[in-house]
């Protein structure tokens, strides 16, 4: 899968990293089973690109730049539009507007959760962690991303104490 959604992305001219859950559990050892792609670019495209080539079928949820691929092994892979997101209100549903991956990873909710593995053409295997990721990785620590982030979406509190107790770290 990662080589066909590189290949296909390299052919669009579509940087196309895997991020989150994936990449903090590939760094810390464990088998990574949530795979989420953030696109640089038609995310929605990119999976249907996919689901032609491989198989499967594709949702796609429009307001938020973002497609659900079913592949024919029944696997559920997300897609996004890089984005930035604004809420009007707490716990409101975000305003999203196409971005860049550096925007989409400053949106995220914690440090361990904010990095990028691109798996596209030349850059493949470049990992981007622009808010120490990796250093919270090996402090075992989940870090809130920015003040206003559990105002946003609370939920995210639910999320902060389900890694602390799953992968055994402290809340900052």
């Amino acid at each position: 899968l990662l080589a066909h959604a590189g290949r296909v992305a390299a052919a669009r001219g579509l940087p196309v990293y895997l991020v989150g859950g994936f990449v903090r559990d590939l760094l810390l050892g464990l088998t990574p089973d949530d795979f989420d792609f953030v696109v640089e670019g038609d995310a929605p495209a990119l999976a249907r690109a996919l689901a032609r080539e491989l198989g499967g079928e594709v949702t796609t949820h429009a307001p938020f730049g973002t497609a659900t691929w079913l592949g024919p092994d029944g696997a559920a892979i997300d897609f996004a539009t890089a984005r930035t997101e604004a809420y009007t209100q707490p716990a409101a549903l975000p305003t999203v507007r196409p971005s860049t991956i550096a925007a989409d990873l400053q949106r995220r909710d914690f440090s361990i959760n904010a990095m990028a593995l691109r798996v596209d053409g030349e850059h493949r295997g470049e990992l981007l962690d622009p808010f120490g990721g990796q250093a919270d990785l090996a402090a075992r620590t989940v870090r809130v991303l920015h003040p206003g982030s559990f105002r946003d979406d609370p939920t995210r509190l639910f999320r902060a104490v389900r890694c602390e107790q799953r992968l055994g770290f402290n809340i900052a």
